[in-house]
């Protein structure tokens, strides 16, 4: 039976409810006009409570099946007034017109709007014919004046009605387009998510090849030498050795660094001072080498800035500690109204930007802060050291929200 007529709920229930009292005011009149004339208006009954049912179900099937549901509405609503038992019962048009919103494009609401009124209008013939013979002629006037403005309050009401379902429509349209460009948006967001931490992931095992692979291999090779000269020149195997110690503890410092970079992060709560005084501290640990730093932060720093500048001090001494063979390190943060200005110096050995970098580190900070529309600016040469220089704008806290 769906599969021949397929229908679907109302949309909207406070709208079958509407509806609903206006059938109970037609069923009330009608039981009153019944006690003065002493009958039971079954025929009125039975029309209004058809109305009622075909309200709980809309057609959603073929243009021929709504046109169909839409004809035995008016008809319905025709018969029970050409039996001239209730003069209302003519306002019932408006249910039509509602139904018809749901099922119709704009054209054909008009088109049911339209025939509504007019058949209106045709049931205020037949009741004027009936009612003015008995009007006074000095009430002529007044009652004229009467019927064209309940024909002007129907037009009007039937307005309304396409207006107000139609902005109802828009609003339950624009509602659901509005919850699948979210769930859009969550998907989008899990799939950045997931490619940067792809990208900081091949990051990291690109590190470890280069840094840790390179360890391992070397050591490797002074453990074999030692093996075939410690029968022959043990002194000599025993200086192989020592050197095989020295790159193990290189490769156990490469593991932690490595470990600590995929497992640390900046919390949301922990200020940026604090966030580059552990990473000041874990680089003095490591290389024995005390950096001066210069933080200067007299604003609130959005959450997105404070991971960027966070990474990118993370990623400077990361690099200053493998490669630059520095003796002094200078960091400075000073923020102002507009932006926060970031600067990583170092007096190491430095190298030639027009060679091919292989590395992650330097791209990955030009990243993070075009992401956030900002400036970066690298100066070194060979054996004069390098020089980070980072801008990354402050937004106002209105557009923060």
């Amino acid at each position: 039976m769906s599969l021949l007529l397929p229908i679907r709920p109302n949309p909207f229930r406070f709208l079958l409810y509407t509806e609903w009292v206006m059938l109970t005011c037609c069923g009330s009149l009608a039981v009153i006009e019944a006690l003065e004339n002493r009958c039971i208006p079954v025929q009125h009954v039975l029309i209004l409570a058809l109305l009622g049912l075909m309200g709980l179900r809309l057609p959603s099937g073929h243009s021929w099946i709504k046109v169909l549901y839409t004809a035995i509405a008016m008809i319905l609503i025709f018969s029970g007034t050409v039996l001239g038992y209730l003069h209302i019962l003519p306002t019932l048009y408006l249910i039509v017109v509602i139904r018809s919103c749901f099922l119709f494009s704009s054209r054909g609401r008009l088109i049911v709007a339209g025939l509504c009124f007019l058949l209106f209008l045709v049931h205020q013939g037949q009741y004027l014919q009936t009612v003015v013979q008995i009007v006074p002629p000095g009430q002529q006037q007044r009652f004229w004046m009467h019927q064209l403005a309940e024909m002007l309050m129907f037009a009007l009401g039937l307005f309304l009605v396409l207006q107000l379902v139609n902005i109802l429509l828009v609003e339950q349209k624009t509602r659901k387009q509005l919850t699948v460009a979210h769930e859009q948006l969550q998907q989008y967001a899990l799939q950045i998510e997931d490619l940067a931490a792809v990208q900081e992931r091949n990051r990291i095992a690109r590190e470890i090849h280069d840094s840790l692979g390179h360890a391992l291999t070397a050591l490797n090779v002074q453990i074999q030498t030692a093996i075939r000269l410690w029968s022959v020149n043990p002194a000599s195997a025993e200086s192989f050795l020592s050197q095989a110690q020295r790159l193990g503890e290189m490769a156990m410092k490469e593991v932690r660094q490595s470990v600590r970079a995929l497992r640390e992060d900046v919390p949301d709560e922990r200020p940026l001072e604090d966030a580059i005084a552990s990473l000041v501290e874990d680089f003095r640990q490591g290389t024995g080498l005390s950096p001066s730093t210069k933080i200067n932060l007299g604003v609130i720093v959005p959450l997105p800035v404070v991971r960027t500048v966070y990474r990118i001090v993370q990623e400077a001494l990361t690099n200053i500690c493998k490669y630059a063979q520095a003796t002094e390190v200078k960091i400075e943060i000073v923020a102002t109204n507009d932006n926060i200005n970031l600067r990583v110096e170092d007096n190491g050995r430095g190298f030639d930007l027009n060679d091919k970098i292989t590395g992650f580190g330097i791209q990955g900070m030009q990243e993070r802060v075009a992401a956030l529309e900002g400036y970066f600016h690298l100066e070194t040469q060979p054996g004069c050291g390098c020089r980070i220089t980072v801008e990354l704008p402050l937004r106002s806290p209105d557009t923060l929200d």
